[in-house]
């Protein structure tokens, strides 16, 4: 009986992503003001949208509830708690139409207060030719866009449980910085909650607002950073394969529904090996051909984790991203 039991409450426990991202899709579409279509364009510090890691962007960018590594800072800061040593994160991403995207970040647990990393992303969108209005070049700049960021992670509730069964609250302080011919700078702030494990400590909910103030100026014109909100799930099936999901909402555009797979494969004690597939619907009808999936793999050799993903952006082009996290 206790075995059917535990059957029962896991079956639940595999459902209920699909059932929390289904019934929150609609509403969150129909009720957020200001996230739609229409609002398209309107925030600057797009790059901040850009998923760091290529474990995260394998998973089709549902990987707020499962991070657990240096990446977390810039995904769900709670999730620096899942640090339990020194964690190093780094990532380059060959991105669309000659640009780049670099992300760097440290992290190491703080024994019972909690955890606490830094981080730097950057993006660089190349060499432009800078001309008159007759079309004589005048020589070239090189814009660019680069997020410092510090944050935390503590435990909340439940002091006398096991960390599993405890909220954790995540926080981060960003200093953002934008060039193109002049540039511009401004603070914000993300902050994440990750709720305790549920059936069996097999399910996990957490939220994340992100950006959450700040704008850019760019000669006359002043816009918001784009505030990003999520809801995530994680499902470990078991110890080899794990089930993520995200709603994510941007000020600046239409809710989208992303959802992941991770599958490890054991080859033995020190090593790992990876396969991860996810998709996302984030501006579906924007561009044509293959777009809105992404592929990707890993390996892991005692305290050191390679890992690639692969999105197409239909007839814009396909992004590569390579990562290293070294656990120490």
């Amino acid at each position: 009986m206790r075995r059917r039991a535990e059957k029962n409450n896991f079956s639940r426990a595999a459902l209920l992503p699909w059932l929390l991202l289904c019934a929150l899709a609609l509403p969150a579409q129909l009720a957020a003001e200001g996230f739609s279509s229409d609002s398209a364009g309107t925030a600057s510090g797009q790059f901040l949208k850009i998923a760091a890691g290529a474990r995260g962007a394998g998973l089709g960018e549902a990987y707020s509830a499962l991070a657990d590594d240096a990446f977390a800072l810039d995904w769900n800061p709670a999730g620096l708690i899942n640090i339990k040593k020194n964690s190093m994160a780094i990532m380059h991403a060959p991105y669309l139409a000659g640009t780049f995207a670099d992300y760097f970040a440290y992290a190491e647990t703080a024994g019972d207060m909690g955890s606490w990393g830094l981080g730097v992303k950057y993006m660089n969108y190349g060499k432009i030719n800078r001309t008159d209005s007759s079309g004589l070049v005048l020589g070239h700049f090189t814009p660019y866009d680069v997020a410092l960021s510090v944050g935390f992670a503590c435990y909340i509730t439940g002091f006398n449980k096991s960390p599993e069964e405890r909220f954790v609250l995540g926080a981060t302080g960003k200093f953002v910085k934008s060039r193109i011919l002049s540039e511009d700078n401004t603070v914000s702030a993300d902050i994440g909650l990750n709720m305790p494990y549920m059936f069996d400590n097999r399910f996990r909910v957490s939220m994340t607002a992100q950006n959450i103030m700040g704008t850019l100026r760019y000669d006359k014109e002043q816009a918001s950073l784009p505030l990003m909100l999520r809801l995530g799930t994680v499902t470990k099936f078991s110890d080899y394969f794990n089930l993520t999901g995200d709603i994510a909402a941007s000020r600046d555009n239409l809710p989208y529904l992303a959802m992941g797979g991770e599958v490890k494969l054991p080859v033995y004690d020190d090593m790992d090996t990876f396969m991860r597939a996810g998709f996302n619907t984030r501006a579906i009808s924007d561009v044509s051909g293959a777009r809105n999936v992404s592929f990707g793999g890993g390996l892991r050799y005692k305290d050191y984790q390679f890992d690639y993903a692969f999105s197409p952006f239909g007839d814009l082009g396909s992004v590569h991203r390579l990562s290293v996290v070294m656990t120490f």
